[in-house]
């Protein structure tokens, strides 16, 4: 897999699928910009470059191949351009994409933005005809946008067919070192915290973690749906033993203090650990000691590379811990699980 430094990029037309699916309240205020954040540092590389065209594609939302106006992109500009510095152009369909390069006149210093990708239908189709409009003119394609990557969509996988340069960006290539390592070669002892909910998207991770790591500590819905189905687990894949609170235990809303004790004692041990998904119903103080605890011994853990990644996970960590104490924060959502499952990502082998 190539990166963005590797290539030259000088006076280029270059077509970048980042990842700026932020998450917005309901009036549509941007709630939380760490994935504009996150990826404006391929943008600034690429800008520094002096490229002839920046295109940046993305989606926000699930509009469901769809004009949907409050999941325009339009709602990023104004923090774009302060993030970037730079002025941010959107252009809102692809005949005007079409008439620009035509003119063949671009503002360099500024970064063209397409409108919500997935309002078109061709998107989510992976059609090869819209990826190839969309290329024209293009030498280069960059995937920044790890969180897409477990999609067979356009953007991702036909897009980069229409290119005479495909590479990663500087955010795609840190998650696909940072979840590798952990990965393949974690440090042992390794521990795997699985949380939150979704059986069907954490039980293979589960299962392949554990043939890896020393223990895999497994809380939250996953943890439950385990239970009452009776799964047959590996030995090394720990379920809670109680709950919290006492008085509450048949809802099981938390992890009781002697899974707490366990867990402890794994977490002191590990030299790797990775966390994914809360292990309990955080949001109610009542069920939230399960999820502090972890967060608490993981953060005094100095000696383990640590990496935490989903959306409940961070927003944990915001309300009760330091996220600058862990080693990696992952933006890649159910791209993390799916590649921490051992799964090959359409994006990576678009790639090559």
């Amino acid at each position: 897999m190539k990166t963005i430094e590797e290539i030259n990029i000088r006076n280029r037309r270059i077509i970048l699928r980042a990842g700026f699916n932020v998450p917005l309240d309901e009036t549509g205020n941007i709630l939380d910009d760490t994935r504009l954040r996150a990826g404006a540092e391929t943008i600034d590389f690429i800008m520094k470059k002096k490229p002839k065209m920046l295109l940046v594609v993305s989606h926000l939302g699930r509009p469901g191949g769809k004009i949907v106006p409050r999941l325009s992109l339009r709602i990023l500009v104004p923090k774009l351009e302060d993030i970037l510095q730079r002025r941010v152009v959107l252009v809102e369909k692809l005949e005007r994409l079409r008439a620009i390069r035509q003119a063949g006149v671009y503002d360099s210093e500024a970064i063209y933005l397409l409108e919500n990708i997935r309002f078109w239908p061709a998107e989510k189709e992976n059609d090869e005809v819209f990826a190839e409009d969309l290329a024209q003119g293009f030498g280069v394609y960059v995937n920044d946008a790890f969180s897409v990557a477990h999609r067979e969509h356009a953007s991702v996988v036909a897009l980069p067919k229409f290119t005479k340069d495909k590479v990663a960006g500087l955010l795609f290539f840190k998650e696909y070192e940072n979840l590798s390592k952990v990965k393949d070669r974690p440090k042992k002892p390794a521990v795997a915290i699985i949380g939150g909910a979704k059986i069907a998207t954490k039980l293979p991770v589960v299962s392949y973690l554990a043939k890896k790591y020393s223990r895999v500590l497994v809380g939250g819905k996953v943890a439950n749906e385990a239970l009452d189905e009776k799964l047959s687990l590996p030995e090394n894949v720990f379920l809670p033993v109680d709950f919290s609170p006492a008085e509450e235990a048949e809802k099981r809303l938390d992890i009781g203090p002697l899974t707490v004790d366990v867990f402890r004692r794994e977490i002191e041990k590990a030299r790797t650990i990775v966390w994914n998904g809360p292990l309990g119903k955080f949001e109610e103080e009542k069920a939230s000691n399960g999820t502090k605890n972890i967060i608490r011994f993981i953060e005094e853990n100095e000696k383990a590379f640590s990496l935490i990644g989903g959306g409940e996970t961070l927003e944990a960590v915001k309300m009760f811990g330091h996220p600058e104490n862990y080693s990696y924060i992952s933006q890649a959502g159910g791209a993390m699980l799916e590649f921490l499952a051992g799964k090959k990502l359409p994006g990576i082998e678009a790639l090559g």
